[in-house]
């Protein structure tokens, strides 16, 4: 049987000749441990000896500071690692554009499809939309007859104990209230 090294409670992340002194004020112990100083900055370390390494990671609160609202956000980023997401609708919707512009190329023997000029839409506008599975530019009626479509499909009463369809129906209801409100404010914006 081969002889197995024992397994320490910490492994150090440096060696003792590189270590610098524990950063606790009078302890003269090698500082082989590092630790963040704050959960905002995570990789900026202070380095602590074995003793101090432990108490600090007993008393260690990465949500220290943060609010309910800020750690529940943290928990529900953590799902997908931090990183953005997007709907299937918008995904669906990309490529929708991509097989009909290459359909076009196709059937008009390599000519490419003439873009439509649309002016730079806002991040918001342009998510509300792809919730309510729309393009720009919209009209009040053909918001009104997909939002009905929508809410009937994913309405809570339809959809009894789905979560799921529970938060795209809150999502549709808040995306039809901003078109609607962009809507509005443009129509008076021009006139």
């Amino acid at each position: 049987m081969p002889n197995k090294k024992k397994k320490l409670d910490y492994e150090p992340h440096r060696s003792a000749e590189k270590a610098q002194a524990c950063h606790v004020p009078g302890c003269n112990e090698a500082g082989l441990y590092k630790a963040p100083k704050s959960n905002g900055d995570l990789n900026s370390y202070c380095w602590f000896c074995l003793e101090h390494i432990r108490e600090r990671n007993q008393r260690w609160d990465y949500f220290a500071g943060m609010d309910r609202d800020e750690i529940e956000q943290f928990l529900k980023d953590a799902v997908t690692g931090h990183r953005p997401t997007w709907t299937r609708e918008t995904q669906v919707s990309t490529q929708y554009k991509k097989l009909q512009d290459a359909l076009y190329e196709f059937l008009n023997m390599g000519a490419k499809r003439p873009q439509k000029q649309h002016p730079e839409l806002p991040a918001k506008l342009r998510k509300a939309l792809a919730t309510m599975d729309m393009d720009y530019p919209y009209s009040m009626d053909g918001l009104k007859g997909k939002y009905r479509v929508l809410v009937k499909k994913h309405h809570p009463d339809v959809n009894r104990g789905n979560k799921q369809s529970e938060e795209l129906f809150k999502q549709i209801t808040s995306s039809y209230h901003y078109l609607m409100e962009y809507l509005k404010t443009s129509a008076s914006a021009a006139s």
